[in-house]
């Protein structure tokens, strides 16, 4: 479902990145492009590749050589005669195998906890599960790390209890690989503490199988033979790092070439912290881990506080605690929200009943006892989302559905269950959430519930990779092909993405954008068809962050004066092309780009202030409004109709 849903949508923003880069550590095996941000994922989804052999850029390239990754990855797709949709189509097939074996664990967690029926519910639920089906379609970081933290969880718990091979070859090899997913890997670390502290104060035997078997009782052995398999299990995770890297401290294919380089760091990046610098310096200097692992995590630790966030018709840069459980109440099936409490409830009674005819009265025969790996890990993941504020995207809480879906398996134990009415209940509510899936198909990633009104109201509540992430160049094609046939009308196009409207044919008048790969050319806005990424719509990717306000609009009105200086008014299209034409560049360039800028963020801020909903729309992601002359002169010339005191925040060099 994920893999077929996947082939009518174009590139996400990170994809290119991940299967160029990945691609370009089997070739090239070097390191500085891209690293430590979801190397995993990188190398697995691009294995095909080895078997196909795309062309990659001549490494002789300076923007190779200077580690541009994204301009890498954009040549790699799009400029070297490959096939894009053949790239895309064996990276994300081999994704969706992730997201297989992630609903084959689910299945498994549920019903060794709640039996067969209660395993098929869970089952039902990944499975029609909106978010796993558009994380499952994409070459990206989210499903793996989502995998890997499960199996982790579920298998550290396992290991702890019966020490057998099949355990601790799990458990070693999905915690190495949970460290080559992303940063927020380290997570684990307390929910594995968590899970020994648990299991120790519980105080069950300890089985013993490598070799002959044996049972432990004592605390005190059961804590020793834990330390050994820490250790053992922190060897493993670092040799998995280094083997990733090829066993090579420095990320540099060539250790002799000064001129291969790692990109430069953002301006305005944020120090590490004295203790994290302190380790970082010092694995450096004794070569514990490898440079490009080193250097990715510094790169993330350093630029995540200054991601520029919108909620609910408010932007922030580092974003707000409260943004994970706003998106997690607006993009989560409401049938899970009735399943789950009808579940709990009667897991609660069962356990209850077992309890008073003694049937439960060790921790291992307790489902409440067994169940300790999925809760501890969705309350420490949950816990640290809502302290972190990375809040660009729903994305980041893809772990949290999985453990939901294993302990609504309980809805089998919903105590009238032997009634039929409570039967049908229950498979009312799965086909709720099953409808809710199968209405959205294949805008998945668009998927917003019925209390926040829909994906439709989905670009007021969130956007980037919450709803917008690139994705629907291939549907803007379809609709501009059968609405503006011929291109009768002018189309003028914001987008966001690291996809090509090139490489797909669409013809249109390029406005602000993001990353913006456009070619800059001057041109007045006129009558015809606007379609607007819905996260270049709210304004996040700009020089003009956040609503239109009075540091804007004076700015905006400076600008128009510099023009008038020329002796042409530039709200007039007419005045403004006969000026483009009567002037050298040089003399309209500078202040014609603040104005290309600023007069965009004011069309989106009177848009919003209008509540002018969309038109029509692509995927939910792309807005798209027919403007007139009218419509335009309003919204470029009138009195702001969105005028803010202050800007949300003031970037001095921009983003």
């Amino acid at each position: 479902m994920a893999f077929s849903a996947s082939w009518g949508k174009g590139v996400t923003f990170d994809e290119i990145d991940h299967l160029a880069t990945g691609y370009n550590y089997w070739v090239n095996h070097d390191f500085r492009l891209s690293p430590a941000n979801g190397d995993f994922v990188k190398r697995w989804a691009s294995l095909p590749l080895l078997i196909s052999r795309p062309k990659y850029p001549s490494i002789a390239n300076p923007l190779w050589r200077e580690a541009e990754w994204f301009n890498m990855a954009y040549i790699f797709f799009f400029q070297s005669g490959n096939d894009p949709a053949a790239l895309l189509l064996q990276g994300r097939a081999m994704v969706a195998l992730l997201g297989v074996v992630l609903g084959l664990a689910v299945f498994l967690g549920a019903r060794e906890l709640f039996g067969n029926g209660g395993g098929l519910i869970a089952l039902v639920l990944f499975v029609f599960c909106p978010h796993m089906l558009a994380h499952g379609g994409m070459v990206t970081t989210d499903m793996s790390t989502a995998l890997l933290f499960f199996v982790s969880t579920w298998s550290i718990w396992r290991l702890i209890h019966t020490v057998t091979w099949g355990w601790l070859v799990m458990s070693t090899l999905s915690l190495g690989f949970l460290f080559l997913c992303k940063i927020t890997s380290i997570i684990i670390v307390p929910i594995a503490v968590l899970l020994v502290v648990v299991r120790l104060i519980a105080g069950p035997p300890l089985v013993w199988r490598l070799g002959p078997k044996r049972v432990i009782l004592g605390r005190g052995g059961q804590a020793g033979i834990i330390v050994g398999l820490v250790l053992t299990h922190a060897l493993v995770a670092m040799a998995m790092v280094w083997a990733f890297y090829d066993f090579r401290y420095a990320a540099r294919a060539d250790a002799t070439d000064p001129g291969l380089m790692f990109v430069k760091s953002e301006a305005s990046a944020t120090p590490l912290g004295p203790y994290v610098q302190t380790a970082m310096d010092w694995c450096r200097r004794w070569h514990v881990l490898p440079e490009g692992y080193l250097k990715g995590n510094e790169e993330l630790l350093t630029t995540t506080d200054r991601r520029p966030s919108f909620m609910n018709g408010h932007w922030k840069v580092g974003g707000w605690h409260a943004f994970f459980l706003y998106a997690f109440w607006i993009k989560t099936p409401p049938a899970l929200f009735l399943l789950l409490p009808l579940g709990l409830a009667g897991w609660w009674w069962f356990e209850r009943q077992r309890r008073q005819k003694g049937e439960a009265s060790s921790p291992l025969t307790s489902s409440f006892y067994q169940a300790t790996p999925f809760v501890i890990s969705f309350l420490v993941y949950a816990a640290v989302a809502i302290t972190e504020k990375v809040n660009i995207g729903h994305r980041h809480i893809l772990f949290l559905y999985p453990l939901l879906y294993v302990l609504a398996g309980s809805a089998i134990l919903w105590w009238p269950m032997q009634k039929l009415w409570a039967k049908v209940v229950v498979v009312v509510l799965l086909c709720w959430f099953a409808g809710d899936s199968l209405l959205i198909r294949p805008n998945y990633l668009a998927y917003f519930n019925g209390l926040s009104g829909g994906p439709t109201q989905g670009y007021r509540h969130l956007v980037d990779s919450s709803l917008d992430w690139g994705q629907d160049l291939p549907g803007l094609k379809h609709w501009l092909a059968v609405h503006n046939p011929g291109d009768r009308d002018p189309v003028f196009f914001s987008y966001f993405g690291t996809d090509s409207p090139d490489y797909y044919g669409i013809n249109s008048q390029r406005l602000p954008g993001f990353p913006d790969w456009r070619k800059r050319e001057a041109f007045p806005y006129v009558p015809g068809y606007y379609a607007i990424s819905a996260t270049m719509f709210q304004n996040i990717y700009t020089q003009t962050f956040g609503p239109w306000n009075r540091m804007n609009e004076a700015e905006y009105q400076e600008t128009l004066r510099s023009f008038e200086k020329l002796g042409d008014t530039p709200n007039d299209a007419g005045a403004l092309t006969a000026l483009f034409q009567k002037y050298p560049e040089k003399d309209w360039h500078e202040p014609y780009d603040r104005l290309e800028k600023l007069r965009f963020a004011r069309l989106c801020g009177w848009l919003r202030a209008t509540k002018r909903p969309p038109d029509d729309n692509v995927g939910y992601s792309i807005l798209i409004w027919k403007l007139d002359e009218h419509d335009l002169h309003e919204a470029l010339a009138g009195p702001p109709l969105e005028l803010y005191d202050s800007p949300a925040v003031n970037f001095p060099n921009g983003i």
